[in-house]
């Protein structure tokens, strides 16, 4: 079978394991029946903006062009420092994208992926910002009302707590299986003080398991700018990783970039 697009980060269901979805041209086409297959990728050498749609030399922002990467509210420096988001104070497009995705309940959640890392995400993202990750566990500990104080919270338990993840360790799933309950005490305890009416202490632990049958001994990531094609057999998928017998690759870096799949 054949398939072609603009790729966009895979789409993905809740199951035991995740169900994972290719996205092309904004359509989506089911990848975990080609575990154990041999698929051939292909970079057309063609790049256009996931927002405006026009050709672009490279993708910024994973798959805009410059100019949206620049303008774009949702681009904004606060998209990575949310405690820093002025939105609200903006110009009209900022308001409207402050109204719609900032002014709106966020959770900062624990997660378990190469260790325990603390991040935030709007409330509608769970789970899936944890699958993004390649956490095996979640665990949310507050709920707030806007976006700038899932932020601050962030900011002052990551002092204590990672907010990366070794996506190397990660992918191999090499982890030390800790008590995200335990975590959470410790996290309330950093919390501001004005912000600690937001904690949560009766949210469950979710685990979540991936279509993953080996991963390789050493893992190296794939670069499509570099070497635009290869061949190799599918052996899972966890995070925005495809997995293979000998590369992985991250799909999600190449947003907007224009690709053909042939699977066997």
């Amino acid at each position: 079978m054949k398939l072609s697009g603009q790729v966009r980060k895979m789409n993905v269901e809740l199951g035991a394991p995740i169900h994972y979805f290719l996205s092309l041209n904004k359509e989506s086409h089911s990848l975990n029946p080609y575990i154990g297959s041999k698929l051939k990728i292909e970079w057309r050498g063609i790049i256009t903006c996931i927002e405006c749609g026009k050709k672009t030399k490279k993708s910024y922002d994973q798959g805009y062009c410059f100019v949206c990467s620049r303008d774009l509210p949702e681009n904004a420096m606060c998209s990575v420092r949310p405690e820093l988001c002025e939105h609200e104070n903006g110009n009209e497009a900022a308001k409207e994208f402050w109204r719609t995705y900032c002014n709106i309940d966020h959770f900062v959640y624990l997660s378990l992926t190469s260790g325990v890392k603390v991040g935030i995400t709007r409330h509608y993202n769970i789970p899936d910002r944890w699958i993004d990750q390649g956490a095996v566990k979640g665990l949310i500990i507050a709920k707030v009302p806007e976006r700038i104080l899932s932020g601050k919270i962030e900011v002052a338990v990551s002092k204590y707590f990672a907010d990366k993840t070794n996506w190397r360790k990660m992918l191999k799933g090499k982890f030390e299986d800790l008590d995200l309950f335990e975590f959470r005490e410790k996290a309330h305890q950093l919390f501001p003080e004005d912000l600690k009416c937001y904690a949560l202490a009766n949210e469950k632990v979710q685990s979540l398991v991936y279509p993953v049958e080996s991963v390789p001994e050493k893992i190296t990531s794939h670069n499509l700018d570099k070497v635009p094609k290869f061949e190799d057999r599918l052996t899972g998928i966890k995070g925005q990783y495809l997995i293979f017998e000998t590369r992985v690759i991250n799909m999600r870096k190449y947003s907007g970039y224009h690709i053909d799949f042939n699977f066997d």
